[in-house]
C-alpha cells in the first residue's frame, strides 16, 4: 500500500463505479436518462441539476440514482458521484460493494442459468483497489498524464484508468505484492527478460525473417554479458536462449518437466538479462527504445478477460502477416493505403517436449519500430479522461494546434482532427476489407496513432493475432497464402468478420474518439457522428453491397461486446471456440439513419 491511497480509495471507487455502470447500463438497455426539466423535485434535488441516469433494481423494488457530469450519446458517462439507491420515497446511500453486488444480482435474477457473482464482485474489488494504488503512485503526475506530446512508452504507462466499457479493468489474477510493481505498465515498472539456457532438441521456432530468431537473440545479447556469461554460452554452443517474463519463469520453475530437465542439463537457468524493458498497456508485452525487439511472452496471470498464454495459431497469424507484407500483394497493398502500419509480429520461440509445444513458455517477438522523438500512443491512453478533472489529452492536443493556427476556431480544430482521423484510418480500412477481405481487432488498445504538430498523421495496427481474413473477399490472399486457413485458422466469415469489426473499430475505437472529443465541449458527440455517418454514405457509393456498411448504417442496433456479461458467465477470449469467447449484445445503433433520411440528404 502506498503514500496517499487512503484518499485516492474514493476516487477509485467512483471511477471503478462508473466502469462497472456504463458497462451495466450499455449491456442491458435498462437506463433512463432524465434532463433537469425532466426531473421531479426530489430527484432534482438529489441530481443538483445534473443528467440522472436511472437504473432499475427489480430484486429489491428500487432504482438506483447516478448523477452525472457528461452524458453520452455512445454510452461513456461521466458520473459525478457514488450512486445512491431510491427505495420508498427515500434516498438512501450504500456501500460501494454493495452497490455492485445489487447490480450483478440483477444479471443474475435475469439470466436462465445458474450463475455466481462472488467472482466477479471479487475482480472488481481488485480493479478497485489496484486502481487506487496506482492513483496514489501517480497522483504529482496527473497532468502529465494527458499531456500533448507524449512517446511510445510513456503512453502506454500512462493508461492510469484502463477500458471504460469494462466493469474490472485492472484485476490481475495471480499478481502479488512487488510483482506489481515490477510489471505493472502503471507503476512504471522496469524488468528484464529471464533467459533459459536449453538444448536445441527442445526448443521451437519459427520466423518470417533471414536468420533463425534464436541466432539473432544470441548475437544481439552478447553486448549485454559479461565474460563467463559468454563462455557459458560458448560451452553451450549448440543450446539456445529462450526468453520468458521473470514472473512466468518463476510460475514454471514448479512444473515437473522443468526439473527433469535441468537433471539431466538440458535446461540451464540463465536469469534475468539484457535490455531493462517497460511493461506496456497489455501487461505481458515488454518494450524499450534500445532493444531490437518488443517482447510477448506467455504470462499465466488472469488480465481482465483472459489468462494471457500465447497459443501456436497466433504465433504462426503473425509470421504470415509479416510474409503477406513483403509479397507483390502486401507491397500493392501498402501502395494504396500509405497511412496505414503494422507492428509485425515475425517470429517465435517456445519450448517443446515430446514434440509438443509449451504453449506457457512461447515468446512472440514483436518489430519495434518507434523512436523516442515519435509522436505515438494507443487510442485508449489517448482518451483516458484526467483522473480528478473535466479535461483529457484532447484539451491538450487541440490548444496545441490553435498556438499553430490562432486563426481556426476550437471547434473547427476538433472537427478537422476528427476528418483528418478518418482520412487516414476509415477509409484505407475500409478499402482493405472490401478489396483484400482483411479486418483488424482494431479495438482502443490495438490501435496506434502516431501525431504530427497534434494531427492524426498514421494508424498501426498491432496484435496481429487479432487479423482477420474474410472468406468471401480474400481470395487473392488465400491463394497466396492457404496457411491463414489451415494453420492460423484466421479466415472468418463476412457475417462474422462484420460484427466483430463493427464491435472493434466502430463501437469501441472511434465510438471512444467520438466521446473523448465530444467531452472536452468544443464540439458535440452529435455532430461527429454526423460526420462519421457521411463518410459511411460516400464510402457506401463506392462499396454498393457491403453488408458492414449497410449495417452500419441501416441497422437500428449494433452488435456490441458485453465485457460484463463475459466476465459474469466467465468465458475466456483465448482458449474458448470463437463463437463461444465473449457474449456480444445488440446495443441502440447511433449512427442508424432510414431511407427516407438518405432520399432528403
Amino acid at each position: 500500500m502506498y503514500r496517499g491511497y487512503g484518499q485516492m480509495k474514493e476516487l477509485a471507487s467512483r471511477l471503478a463505479m462508473q466502469h462497472l455502470i456504463n458497462a451495466y447500463s450499455q449491456e442491458t438497455g435498462k437506463g433512463v436518462l432524465l434532463e433537469k426539466y425532466q426531473q421531479n423535485s426530489l430527484q432534482l434535488a438529489f441530481s443538483q441539476g445534473l443528467t440522472l441516469l436511472i437504473l432499475p433494481l427489480e430484486a429489491i423494488q428500487s432504482q438506483l440514482f447516478i448523477p452525472l457530469s457528461y452524458a453520452s450519446l455512445v454510452g461513456r458517462h461521466r458520473i459525478a458521484q457514488l450512486p445512491s439507491v431510491f427505495d420508498q420515497g427515500k434516498i438512501q446511500s450504500f456501500s460501494a460493494i454493495s452497490i455492485v453486488s445489487l447490480l450483478l444480482e440483477e444479471l443474475v435474477q435475469d439470466s436462465n442459468q445458474l450463475l455466481d457473482s462472488s467472482s466477479l464482485i471479487e475482480k472488481w474489488i481488485q480493479s478497485r483497489d489496484a486502481l487506487a494504488n496506482f492513483l496514489a503512485f501517480r497522483q504529482s503526475e496527473f497532468d502529465h498524464l494527458i499531456q500533448a506530446d507524449q512517446d511510445f512508452i510513456e503512453t502506454e504507462q500512462a493508461l492510469i484508468l484502463g477500458h471504460s466499457m469494462h466493469p474490472a479493468p485492472k484485476s490481475r489474477t495471480g499478481f502479488v505484492h512487488e510483482d506489481w510493481f515490477k510489471f505493472s505498465p502503471e507503476f512504471k515498472g522496469k524488468t528484464a527478460l529471464h533467459y533459459w539456457v536449453v538444448s536445441d532438441e527442445f526448443i521451437a521456432e519459427n520466423s518470417a525473417l533471414d536468420l533463425p530468431i534464436s541466432a539473432q537473440l544470441k548475437t544481439e545479447i552478447k553486448w549485454y554479458l559479461n565474460e563467463a556469461e559468454i563462455e557459458l554460452l560458448e560451452t553451450y554452443s549448440t543450446f539456445k536462449l529462450l526468453p520468458l517474463h521473470p514472473w512466468q519463469a518463476r510460475y514454471l520453475q514448479t512444473k515437473d518437466w522443468y526439473s527433469q530437465l535441468k537433471s539431466k542439463n538440458k535446461l540451464i537457468d540463465f536469469g534475468e538479462k539484457a535490455w531493462q524493458l517497460s511493461p506496456t498497456t497489455s501487461v505481458r508485452t515488454l518494450a524499450s527504445f534500445e532493444a531490437p525487439w518488443m517482447f510477448k511472452p506467455s504470462l499465466s496471470v488472469m488480465i481482465t478477460n483472459s489468462i494471457r498464454v500465447n497459443l501456436a495459431k497466433e504465433c504462426h497469424r503473425g509470421e504470415m502477416t509479416h510474409r503477406l507484407g513483403n509479397r507483390q500483394v502486401g507491397k500493392d497493398i501498402l501502395n494504396n493505403c500509405p497511412t496505414l502500419k503494422a507492428v509485425n509480429d515475425p517470429a517465435w520461440m517456445a519450448l517443446k517436449i515430446d514434440d509438443n509445444i509449451v504453449n506457457e513458455t512461447i515468446c512472440i517477438f514483436r518489430e519495434q519500430p518507434f523512436s523516442k522523438n515519435q509522436q505515438v500512443t494507443c487510442i485508449a491512453s489517448l482518451c483516458q479522461d484526467h483522473p480528478t478533472q473535466n479535461l483529457n489529452r484532447f484539451n491538450l492536443l487541440f490548444q496545441q494546434i490553435s498556438q499553430i493556427k490562432p486563426q481556426q476556431t476550437f471547434e473547427n480544430i476538433a472537427l478537422n482532427w476528427f476528418k483528418q482521423f478518418l482520412d487516414i484510418s476509415l477509409k484505407p480500412l475500409m478499402y482493405l476489407y472490401h478489396q483484400y477481405g482483411m479486418a483488424f481487432e482494431s479495438h482502443q488498445q490495438n490501435v496506434l496513432l502516431e501525431l504530427d504538430q497534434a494531427l492524426p498523421k498514421n494508424l498501426w495496427l498491432r496484435d496481429n493475432q487479432g487479423f482477420y481474413y474474410i472468406e468471401e473477399y480474400a481470395t487473392e490472399i488465400l491463394r497466396h497464402f492457404p496457411e491463414l486457413n489451415d494453420k492460423a485458422h484466421a479466415v472468418g466469415s463476412k457475417e462474422f468478420v462484420d460484427e466483430r469489426f463493427s464491435y472493434y473499430f466502430f463501437g469501441n475505437t472511434l465510438f471512444g474518439i467520438i466521446n473523448a472529443i465530444g467531452v472536452t465541449e468544443y464540439i458535440t458527440e452529435q455532430q461527429l457522428l454526423e460526420v462519421l455517418k457521411n463518410q459511411l454514405l460516400k464510402l457506401l457509393e463506392i462499396y454498393p453491397e457491403s453488408s458492414l456498411i449497410q449495417g452500419l448504417l441501416y441497422e437500428s442496433t449494433l452488435p456490441y461486446k458485453g465485457n460484463l456479461l463475459t466476465r459474469l458467465y466467465e468465458l475466456d477470449e483465448l482458449t474458448a471456440p470463437v463463437e463461444q469467447q465473449s457474449i456480444y449484445v445488440q446495443l441502440a445503433n447511433p449512427l442508424f439513419i432510414t431511407e427516407k433520411e438518405v432520399a432528403y440528404a
